[in-house]
């Protein structure tokens, strides 16, 4: 039995309409189901309710267990995470796209300006998010089950904030 590494995390509102949040580190075996998370978080909401006089606008439960092996262990020179992929899938119910914004697209899967939808990594990553990995089904923040890729595009997202912080002159 292996330990999982997680935090809740709590949004809270104050009169002033500043949101904050508030993480609260746990671990649990990993036999724990999600019911039993959604226990856990339903019996401490009350209790972090009765210590703040912000409201509680949200909750999130974020696993921090170490990362599988095998991934990149330092950012590609170059990278940027404004260039982003932007995959949009049709949804299960309704006609609207629902876009996955990609950071740092890897510049190998750029051909002639445009994504590759024939490169094995997006094909790869295009079934994972259209198939069921396991028991889970990926969906759109409207919970709709994603069916299918429309189109992919090349987008830009803005981070000067962080880039001016971390940027420095030699």
């Amino acid at each position: 039995m292996a330990v999982l590494q997680a935090h809740v995390s709590f949004r809270v509102l104050d009169a002033l309409g500043v949101i904050a949040s508030l993480p609260i580190p746990f671990t649990q075996d990993d036999t724990v189901t999600l019911a039993d998370l959604a226990t856990f978080v339903n019996t401490l909401a009350p209790l972090v309710d009765g210590v703040t006089d912000a409201e509680i606008v949200g909750i999130d439960i974020v696993l921090t267990d170490p990362l599988p092996g095998g991934l990149k262990t330092a950012p590609v020179a170059g990278s940027e995470v404004e260039r982003v992929g932007l995959f949009n899938f049709s949804q299960n119910a309704i006609k609207y796209k629902y876009g996955i914004p990609i950071p740092a697209l890897k510049q190998t899967l750029i051909v002639n300006g445009r994504i590759n939808l024939a490169a094995s990594a997006v094909t790869a990553f295009v079934a994972g998010v259209t198939g069921a990995i396991g028991a889970n089904v990926w969906t759109s923040t409207a919970y709709n089950e994603l069916l299918g890729l429309v189109d992919a595009l090349i987008s830009f997202r803005k981070h000067r904030r962080a880039e001016t912080r971390r940027s420095f002159e030699v």
